[in-house]
């Protein structure tokens, strides 16, 4: 017995379409997870083991966590550049306040309280007197000065940040430097700094980073210099 012609038809339909379904899943290959997307740290990191920053090329990476309450940082350069390890800390991340580097001490020694900086979106600028200390010995004095430009982003690897634009001058007598620190209050870091030019402004070099992650916690007992040294 054949069927309606109505039914026929509409049995050729289903049939195309199970057709076309059973070609686009062969097309489509097997069905994947979605991969988990990466952690990007914020300031609780500090408190704890801290933060990890790492540049490919070439290779360097910095760690940052508090120590007895002050931020401090351990920079690590590829051996090839022949530059020795170093230690900072800061009285605010955007003020470097002592550098350790191939037992040698830089400090910089400001009459004014840094953490001033805090409110610096809205008083625009801050300035303060400042004393260059090498190994203890005062070699120079002169003006700090920080100028607020407005706000930004900085993208680091699958991470981004609203950041501060802040133009860092120093003056001692005939030693100038200049710099745009990119500033992110959270997670509290400078996570990206030009050198410029101190008379024409121009950008001279940059130190950027690829990736940024949170130190294990297994690693909150061990200084950042020991576990990064292994990872450059």
């Amino acid at each position: 017995m054949s069927l309606p012609p109505d039914t026929t038809d509409a049995r050729r339909a289903i049939c195309a379409r199970l057709s076309l379904a059973g070609l686009a899943l062969l097309l489509a290959g097997p069905v994947r997870a979605a991969e988990p997307q990466p952690e990007c740290p914020g300031a609780s990191a500090l408190q704890g083991a801290g933060i990890l920053l790492t540049r490919n090329a070439p290779r360097m990476s910095e760690a940052f966590r508090f120590e007895n309450g002050t931020l401090t940082g351990y920079r690590a350069d590829d051996p090839a550049t022949g530059r020795a390890p170093l230690r900072e800390t800061y009285p605010h991340p955007l003020a470097v306040g002592l550098r350790e580097m191939g037992g040698r001490e830089f400090a910089l020694r400001y009459t004014k309280d840094p953490a001033e900086l805090d409110t610096l979106p809205q008083t625009r600028r801050w300035s303060s007197p400042v004393a260059l200390v090498v190994d203890g010995q005062t070699e120079r004095e002169g003006t700090i000065t920080y100028s607020y430009r407005g706000e930004g982003t900085v993208e680091i690897g699958a991470c981004s940040y609203p950041a501060w634009q802040v133009i860092e001058r120093i003056d001692l007598g005939d030693l100038s430097a200049s710099f745009l620190k990119e500033y992110a209050p959270d997670p509290g870091l400078v996570l990206r700094a030009t050198k410029l030019d101190p008379a024409t402004g121009a950008p001279l070099a940059q130190v950027a980073f690829d990736t940024i992650s949170a130190r294990p916690a297994s690693q909150s007992k061990t200084p950042p210099d020991r576990t990064n040294k292994g990872q450059q």
